[in-house]
């Protein structure tokens, strides 16, 4: 994506072609999947092409040396300058910019941290490394709301960089035959134990074998072996037999049935394989005859005009898509069309007025290339101080409501102090792993007067961590001891499914631990809160559900099976939590609603298709919905007295209609989540509750 250097061949305009098609395909892509659902194989097409034209690159600097020693550390050096100042000048731009949007118009959300990480680990070409560590691929919905995500490939890129030219190095200093059939070897061998590592990585790190370099190195180890393999005779005529002439047809075929059929769980491997070998096939080598009809195609002015612009094409679509997703979305024909326009005037601008002028600086030119490669590294430093500036400043910059009312929306660990109340404990928090989950502890200390249970013990998934801030007041004003046992997507008898099904990897020995943990730790008077979400959601943060697709789920003969064998099962569960003396608690259902209320509370995004659904609801849809848990929780508790039903829904939803914001404060972030004011709302009664024997 990052390379347009002419090899000692001479210029290949049909290569320019070549990355046109190749970021055309991924921009599409990245539109809509079903305009092109194999178009994220542009990216594979891009790693040939870079292998293929940075050995072209660096052979020129061989050539250049006039029969005189090739020096090492002057090679890389030139390389290097030459690399830095084809990224980074428009990396830099991009990544700013888009830090500047994202702060203004994305309020954070659940991932915005790991978002915010990308961005700056893209400034030294590690984004990748960030990435595979997500449990997320690139094909979740979630990667579609991160505008860094795109930068991975540019990590492999850079990191492939890092190695190539000492790899490479061997085979253009050569004078002997041998040794760069040595080198070429090795070189080939490095690059089939990456796809043998690639293979192994599907299976056992999907994530590392999609984002990292070693089980990546292969691709581009393609370019560079196709370079070094018909380099070899420069004096010879292209050749004509039929495989030569059949090759580019072959090429484009696999390309395409790629583009058609490629099927992302099997990606890398092996999908990615026939777009690497369709792209070496239509790049066909040193001595490809480029008057071939399917290279004059893609020699077309029109292509190429394109390719030369597809590293800042490639840089900005993704950042442009993912700030409409966030605000005015991009689902609709006409948006779409302004997506791929601004894309064009983006790129174009950022082509002439910063590519080729810093590129092409007589200035930099005559510094030494170690003078260079400074000169471009502290530039790198420098964005990613400016980046991590504008991140903290959303506060004060963002023009959400969300950013500016941070208080009000974001639940953290701690409730905001009440002005004119005294603390009646101090409390510290500890944390300590479980069993994939986590245990986060409110621990009082120096309390005035203990007036609670000395214990709570929450059990849940995001919605126990969602009332993070009622426990912190909760442990200051009464102090009561709060341990919350979390797992995400792991909640502890939702009572719609059984535990069996639906649950992420790790869920039922997390949930084995908790509940053992908590046995051995509850004495009389403690108490035991289960939350959980217990309903079919309308909507997450990245996308709305089909409103007849939810109610029609929720009222299927499975769910009623999943439901009966939640309810058989439980006592399973709730056995060793009930513990003589010990309260268990029930959370009944909250309101949900149809769309994020955090993504539809200003003005640039109260059209996004996502808020159709919007943050108001009626009372008695909700109650209808919500009556077999209630109903489910009711035949519990019948039958184990140590069970209590806490219900929050008639203090979230006193009138006939439910809204996620009342007078303009939020009792939810998003569909069905809350928020910090959220917590203040249903505190005290939360307490009453509590405390009442």
């Amino acid at each position: 994506m990052s390379n347009n250097l002419t090899s000692s061949t001479g210029y290949r305009n049909d290569i320019d072609g070549l990355r046109a098609l190749a970021v055309v395909s991924v921009m599409l892509y990245h539109l809509s999947g079903s305009i092109l659902p194999g178009g994220f194989v542009g990216v594979d097409i891009f790693f040939v092409i870079s292998g293929f034209v940075v050995s072209a690159s660096l052979a020129n600097i061989a050539a250049e040396r006039d029969g005189h020693l090739l020096r090492f550390d002057r090679f890389v050096a030139f390389f290097y300058a030459r690399r830095l100042a084809r990224i980074a000048p428009a990396l830099i731009l991009v990544l700013l910019t888009t830090a500047l949007f994202a702060t203004l118009f994305v309020p954070r959300a659940w991932l915005s941290e790991f978002n915010e990480r990308t961005g700056l680990y893209a400034f030294y070409g590690l984004s990748n490394w960030v990435l595979q560590t997500n449990v997320d691929t690139y094909f979740a919905p979630r990667a579609e709301f991160n505008p860094y995500t795109h930068t991975w490939s540019l990590g492999v890129e850079e990191q492939f960089y890092v190695v190539f030219p000492f790899l490479f190095f061997l085979w253009v200093a050569a004078r002997r035959t041998l040794i760069r059939r040595i080198a070429t070897a090795s070189l080939i061998g490095l690059g089939v134990a990456s796809l043998v590592g690639c293979i192994w990585a599907m299976k056992h790190a999907p994530t590392s074998a999609f984002y990292g370099i070693v089980f990546r190195f292969w691709e581009l180890a393609t370019g560079v072996a196709l370079f070094q393999l018909t380099a070899g005779n420069r004096e010879a005529s292209p050749a004509r037999g039929l495989f030569a002439n059949l090759a580019p047809w072959l090429g484009i075929a696999a390309i395409s049935a790629t583009f058609a059929y490629a099927n992302a769980a099997a990606f890398p491997w092996f999908w990615a394989v026939p777009p690497v070998v369709g792209a070496a096939l239509l790049i066909g080598g040193v001595q490809a005859d480029v008057t071939h009809p399917l290279r004059r195609i893609f020699a077309h002015p029109a292509l190429v005009w394109i390719g030369k612009r597809s590293y800042s094409l490639y840089l900005w679509h993704w950042p442009v898509y993912v700030l409409l997703r966030w605000t005015t979305g991009i689902d609709h024909w006409l948006t779409q069309v302004i997506a791929i326009i601004t894309t064009f005037a983006l790129a174009t601008a950022s082509y002439r007025w910063i590519e080729l002028p810093i590129r092409h600086h007589s200035g930099l030119q005559r510094r030494t290339p170690v003078l260079r490669v400074a000169v471009f590294l502290l530039a790198l430093v420098a964005g990613w101080g400016l980046m991590k500036g504008l991140f903290a400043s959303q506060p004060v910059l963002g023009l959400s409501t969300v950013s500016r009312n941070a208080t009000d929306w974001y639940v953290t660990n701690r409730m905001p102090p009440v002005a004119g109340l005294k603390p009646l404990c101090k409390v510290d928090m500890a944390y300590r792993p479980l069993a994939g989950g986590q245990v986060i502890s409110y621990v009082p200390s120096g309390c005035a007067v203990a007036v609670g249970p000395e214990r709570l013990f929450a059990i849940g998934d995001s919605h126990a961590t969602a009332y993070l801030p009622m426990f912190d007041r909760l442990s200051t004003e009464t102090g009561v001891a709060v341990s919350v046992y979390t797992s995400a997507g792991c909640g502890l008898l939702d009572l719609k499914m059984p535990m069996t099904v639906g649950r992420p990897p790790g869920c039922i020995e997390f949930a084995r631990a908790a509940v053992a943990d908590v046995h051995g730790l509850a004495k009389p008077g403690d108490v035991v809160f289960l939350a959980s979400l217990r309903q079919w959601r309308y909507a997450d943060q990245w996308a709305a559900f089909d409103e007849k697709e939810v109610l029609a789920t929720a009222k299927s003969d499975t769910a009623k099976a999943w439901a009966q064998q939640a309810r058989v099962e439980a006592p399973e569960w709730l056995t060793p939590l009930s513990v003589p003396g010990v309260r268990i608690v029930f959370e009944a259902p909250k309101p949900i609603f149809k769309s994020p209320t955090f993504r539809c509370a200003d003005w640039f995004n109260a059209g996004n298709p996502i808020c159709r659904g919007g943050i108001v609801q009626p009372r008695a849809d909700l109650e209808a919905l919500r009556e077999p848990m209630l109903a489910s929780m009711r035949e519990l508790a019948a039958a184990n007295p140590a069970i209590t039903i806490w219900d929050p829904f008639p203090l979230l939803c006193p009138g006939e209609s439910c809204s996620a914001v009342v007078d303009g404060k939020p009792l939810f972030f998003d569909g069905d989540h809350l928020s910090a004011h959220g917590n203040m709302a249903l505190y005290p009664a939360f307490r009453e509750a509590l405390l009442r024997r």
